[in-house]
C-alpha cells in the first residue's frame, strides 16, 4: 500500500495545517486511501509521519546521488544539482505556511539520525565527485569542501528569497569554491 501513498502529499498537508491539527481524515484524503487503511498500515499519525519523513529523506538522497552520477554535466552543475535535490527542492514546502518548519523539526520524533546518515552518504559522494573531477587544489580538501557545501545549501534554503535565487547562488558558491 505504501507504494500508492505520496509522502509529498502527506508532508504538504502537515506543512499547511501543522502536525497536531492534521486529522487522519485529511491525511486519508491526501493519500487517496481510507482512514482505516492508514491506521491498519501505520497504527498512528506519528508512525505515518515517520514513514513520510523517511520516504522524503530517501527520495531526496536518491535524487542527489543521481545528479552526482550524471557524466554529461559539469562538476559545478552536478554538485549544485545534488544540493538542490537534497535541500533546495523543499523550499516551497518549508515556506508553505507557519507550519512548514514544523515538518522538518517536529513531524517525526527524531528525523535527525536519518537525516544525518543520509547527509553523510551525500557528503561522501560529493567528496568523491570532487576528487574525481575537481581541480588539483580541490582534491586534498574534497571532504571538507563537500561538508561546507551541504551546510551552505541548508543555510541558503532559509536565506534565499526563492528557489531560483537559491539555485543561482548555490552555483556561484560551488563554482567559486572549486576555483580556489
Amino acid at each position: 500500500m505504501t507504494d500508492r501513498i505520496s509522502a509529498d502529499n502527506l508532508l504538504a498537508l502537515f506543512a499547511r495545517t501543522g502536525f497536531r491539527k492534521a486529522s487522519m481524515e485529511e491525511l486519508a484524503a491526501a493519500t487517496g486511501v481510507s482512514r482505516q487503511a492508514l491506521y491498519n498500515r501505520f497504527g498512528s499519525k506519528a508512525a505515518l509521519a515517520d514513514w513520510a519523513m523517511q520516504s522524503l529523506i530517501e527520495a531526496s538522497l536518491a535524487a542527489a546521488l543521481r545528479c552526482l552520477a550524471n557524466p554529461a554535466a559539469t562538476l559545478v552543475a552536478r554538485l549544485a544539482g545534488a544540493l538542490d535535490a537534497w535541500a533546495g527542492q523543499h523550499m516551497a514546502m518549508l515556506r508553505a505556511s507557519p507550519h512548514g518548519i514544523e515538518v522538518a523539526v517536529m513531524v517525526a520524533p527524531d528525523p535527525g539520525d536519518a537525516v544525518r546518515a543520509a547527509e553523510r552518504k551525500l557528503v561522501t559522494a560529493m567528496a568523491n565527485a570532487i576528487r574525481m573531477g575537481g581541480p588539483g587544489a580541490a582534491v586534498s580538501r574534497a571532504g571538507s569542501m563537500a561538508q561546507a557545501l551541504c551546510w551552505t545549501a541548508k543555510g541558503l534554503v532559509h536565506a534565499a528569497p526563492d528557489h531560483a535565487s537559491f539555485r543561482r547562488e548555490l552555483e556561484t558558491i560551488v563554482g567559486a569554491l572549486l576555483a580556489r
